[in-house]
Formats: structure tokens, C-alpha cells, sequence
């Protein structure tokens, strides 16, 4: 397959201290999507992140970096990538291995077709990967199941994952629309605006390895997962009793 074949696509990567994983996710990426443009979004790493991949943009065209000298923000990053990319598909995935290079792939060949598509961890609404998970990223696993099973009925929309962070979308279906939230609640308001738009947005899915190397961002203790989780529920009631709050734009 042609590099020319994927030329549409920018892949975004938010990065907090991931230096032993974006070489070869980098590498990854190149190999399933060979001429894809990578945004590699880094929120004042102080493991050597931002200088492995000035490296690595050394002898890669397709690879820039945008350092944030700022208080890290999950969704503030995302958002400065989609902000300065400019190719018609627009994907952004976790930087740990957790979502496959291979998986983004198939998201991209639906959305070409779709407009719009996430990868679920998922069959089914009620389903848990977290079996397949280390003990120390069970717990946070099955609160997400928790969370994606109650937000699912209350929003009732013909989706699974409400959590995923892994995405390829058109850009034109993201252009007036600004991401909200710190982390991961954003996803749930960005699928309830394109399905309130129409966007036939549909679902791939895919078994989540564990993270390569470095510590989850999420968390592993039950507090600060269940706060996180408390906002999650939060942004849901309000975009039940207040659907129009859901379409900001910058």
C-alpha cells in the first residue's frame, strides 16, 4: 500500500512522561498508516518525552511536535492538536499501546466511509475487559464498565463506549465544535454532539493491551477514580436537562 493513500490522516498524540512508549508506537503508526501526519502534544513531560521526539522529527517529516508549557489538561491537548492539524481525517489515540496502530487502521477505513468512528472495548454494552487487564489496571477497567453501562442508559444512544479517547473523524464534523471538560468526561460530550448532528458515527472493536511502559494517568486508587467518575455523571445530567449546551464552539 501507497504512503499517498493515507496522506488525509493526522493522528494526534497526547503525551505526559511517555518516552518508553512513542518510539515505537511512532514506528507503529508509520507501518499501518505509511505517510499519516502524527502531532505528538506534550503537556511538560520531564522524562526526556518533547527531546526523543525532536529526535525522532529529525529524520521523520511526518512527526511535529507541539510542547505545552502548561498545567497538563488530557482534553486541552487533543484540542491544540486538532487546532493545528489540516488534513481532511483527523484520528487521536492513547500514546501507551493501549490502543493498537493496527486498530486505528480500521477505524480510519470506516470513517472514510462513515464520517465518523471509535474504537469500543466493549461487544457489548455491559461487557468488561477487565479480566484481560493487569491487577493494577482492574480497578479503573471496571469502573469504566460501571460508568459506560450507566451513562449508556441514560443517554440511550446506539454506542458502547463512552470513554474510548480513540477516534479518526472528519474534520469538518469538528470545526465549530470545542472539546470541554479536563479529561476523559470530553469524549461523552463529543459523542452526544455528533449524534445530536446526525453523524452516522459507528463503532469498531478491539481488545486493550496493557500500557508498554510509564503509569496510567487515570489513576489506580479508588478516590481519585471515583471523583473522576462523579464528573463524568455530572456532565451527563447536564446535557440530559440542557442537550444545547453541548454545541460550543471557539
Amino acid at each position: 500500500m501507497s504512503a499517498e493513500q493515507f496522506l488525509d490522516l493526522t493522528v494526534i498524540l497526547p503525551t505526559l512522561n511517555e518516552v518508553g512508549n512513542l518510539e515505537s508506537l511512532i514506528e507503529g503508526l508509520g507501518n499501518q498508516l505509511p505517510g499519516c501526519q502524527v502531532i505528538v502534544v506534550d503537556d511538560n513531560s520531564s522524562d526526556g518525552t518533547p527531546d526523543l521526539v525532536r529526535t525522532i522529527a529529525g529524520r521523520n517529516a511526518s512527526l511535529r511536535l507541539i510542547a505545552r508549557h502548561v498545567t497538563p489538561c488530557l482534553t486541552d491537548s487533543i484540542q491544540a492538536g486538532i487546532e493545528a492539524s489540516s488534513t481532511p481525517y483527523i484520528a487521536w489515540m492513547d500514546a501507551d499501546h493501549s490502543h493498537p496502530p493496527q486498530v486505528l487502521r480500521k477505524l480510519y477505513e470506516v470513517a472514510r466511509v462513515s464520517g465518523c468512528c471509535i474504537g469500543t472495548r466493549y461487544a457489548k454494552a455491559a461487557d468488561s475487559f477487565a479480566s484481560r487487564l493487569p491487577k493494577g489496571e482492574m480497578l479503573a477497567a471496571g469502573l469504566s464498565a460501571v460508568l459506560n453501562f450507566s451513562v449508556n442508559r441514560v443517554l440511550q444512544l446506539e454506542i458502547t463506549d463512552y470513554t474510548s479517547g480513540f477516534i479518526v473523524c472528519r474534520r469538518d464534523l469538528l470545526a465549530n465544535h470545542a472539546l470541554t471538560g479536563d479529561y476523559g468526561e470530553y469524549f461523552i460530550e463529543l459523542v452526544f454532539y455528533l449524534t445530536r448532528r446526525g453523524v452516522d458515527l459507528r463503532e469498531v472493536y478491539y481488545e486493550s493491551p496493557p500500557r508498554l511502559s510509564g503509569e496510567s494517568k487515570t489513576g489506580a486508587s479508588l478516590l481519585p477514580l471515583m471523583r473522576r467518575g462523579v464528573k463524568y455523571l455530572w456532565l451527563v445530567a447536564r446535557l440530559m436537562l440542557n442537550p444545547g449546551t453541548s454545541n460550543s464552539s471557539r
